[in-house]
């Protein structure tokens, strides 16, 4: 049975990929900063372990990926809350310090815990879950455009020098879903444009040709083709997962 380990797992979409890759017949490492959302059932099952871990922890999470490392991964999910919404010109250094702390860095570091042992194995799967600000930055998000353009490229980098080793790097871009996240930007950006709660959802549902919201586990599904065996030539890729949202083809 493969093991995948899934960061951010106690809730939005990593708590739904959690329960589509045991449902899919994985063993399943999840990661967060806490297990009192996850459901008892998930906690109790029998292919299911939690470790409990704050990515921005770079001691802990070195001692956390090098346990990690003892075990045969098949697949690693690097998933992780975004930043704090905010205009480019109102950024500090350590914002952007910050941020690559709790993201990049920690993505990179576990890719490699598990790299070496994939290879030896015949192969692996990296997903990572960034956002269609990736390719198409929003207003009101500098810190969190500058990061998932990094998550981008170097995950592209990974996929060219890994494919090779028949280890596949891919990303998930998920659009406007209905987590925490999103809330957190509809307050924060109406609140600095002086519009209600209310009226920034209805023009954000007005730019998404499904008119809608996407679900967490709609992102988790696409997440979960990419670290199966049926999506064995998919390389390199950036998959929107947007209602449509996103302008280019």
């Amino acid at each position: 049975m493969k093991t995948v380990v899934v960061c951010g797992a106690s809730k939005g979409i990593g708590a739904s990929l959690v329960k589509n890759l045991i449902s899919r017949g994985f063993n399943v490492i999840g990661i967060s900063r806490s297990n009192k959302e996850i459901r008892e059932e998930v906690l109790s099952h029998k292919n299911y372990q939690h470790l409990i871990l704050d990515l921005s922890d770079s001691v802990k999470r070195a001692e956390v990926f090098a346990s990690i490392s003892q075990n045969n991964i098949w697949g690693v999910v690097n998933n992780a809350s975004g930043p704090a919404t905010g205009p480019a010109d109102s950024t500090t250094k350590e914002d952007y310090l910050k941020t690559f702390e709790t993201h990049l860095f920690p993505s990179d570091e576990l890719a490699k815990a598990v790299l070496p042992k994939m290879k030896q194995n015949g192969g692996g799967r990296i997903v990572n879950i960034i956002s269609v600000t990736a390719r198409i930055p929003l207003e009101n998000m500098g810190v969190s455009n500058t990061l998932r353009g990094a998550m981008l490229n170097w995950s592209k980098t990974l996929s060219k020098e890994f494919g090779k080793f028949n280890i596949t790097v891919n990303n998930v871009l998920p659009g406007y879903t209905e987590t925490e996240r999103l809330l957190e930007v509809i307050d924060g950006v109406s609140s600095k444009q002086g519009i209600t709660k209310q009226a920034y959802s209805d023009k954000l549902i007005g730019q998404i040709p499904m008119g809608r919201f996407g679900r967490p586990e709609e992102i988790a599904a696409v997440a979960g083709f990419l670290l199966s065996d049926e999506s064995s030539f998919v390389n390199g890729a950036s998959i929107p997962v947007d209602g449509g949202w996103t302008p280019c083809p």
